[in-house]
């Protein structure tokens, strides 16, 4: 696949598409998606335990609408509060585009093909499409809970390279959670866990990209 944009290259490897995970990695999130004063005394529930609650994934997969979610993780928590403050609260765990992440989407867009795969749901894509204004530089977004679909299903990344008529080796990924990273690496897709802007001009300068400095 050409790029509209043309095609990237490093030294040895012709890298055709840009593909970035949102949240933790270009846009940021507050510390806990519930404040940790809900929580009953002794638990957590942070972004770890966000990748591994159950009710999560199906809201991420849009299987649970967000009344449905609110009250799963209620009773999932034992929270002693209101469906509708914990949407309002849930709501607002992204905080926005990282410092340095516009300029840097700016600069890579003219010369890269940038796509976004995100786990995210019902609450949180209007906040990333309208608020943060995420269009402005990916071709294409992919969101799991319009595909039904999440990280790390190995089906998703599938869906993206045949969306997109782009094979593994000619992408870069850069995800936080290294359980997506692992998966994409093992079908083949040049893949970097990362958790700031730095670390992402850091493996764009790996591969050569002039972004990176």
């Amino acid at each position: 696949m050409k790029s509209e944009w043309g095609t990237c290259r490093n030294m040895d490897q012709q890298i055709d598409l840009i593909l970035f995970d949102l949240g933790g990695v270009l846009v940021d999130l507050r510390p806990t998606p519930l404040p940790e004063a809900w929580l009953p005394d002794g638990q957590t529930f942070d972004s770890i335990d966000w990748f591994r609650s159950d009710t999560a994934l199906q809201f991420e997969c849009g299987s649970l609408s967000p009344e449905a979610f609110a009250g799963a993780l209620q009773c999932e928590l034992e929270l002693d509060v209101a469906v509708p403050d914990i949407i309002a609260e849930f709501t607002r765990w992204p905080i926005g585009l990282r410092a340095g992440a516009r300029e840097l989407l700016t600069r890579l867009r003219r010369d890269c093909s940038l796509a976004a795969l995100t786990n995210t749901n019902a609450l949180h894509w209007p906040r990333l499409i309208h608020e943060f204004r995420l269009p402005d530089y990916f071709s294409q977004i992919f969101a799991s809970h319009l595909l039904h679909l999440a990280k790390p299903d190995p089906r998703i990344f599938h869906h993206v390279m045949d969306a997109l008529s782009v094979a593994p080796e000619h992408i870069l990924f850069f995800d936080d959670n290294p359980e997506n990273v692992a998966t994409a690496a093992t079908l083949g897709i040049h893949s970097c866990r990362v958790n700031s802007i730095d670390q992402i001009r850091c493996k764009l300068r790996d591969f050569a990209f002039p972004a990176g400095h």
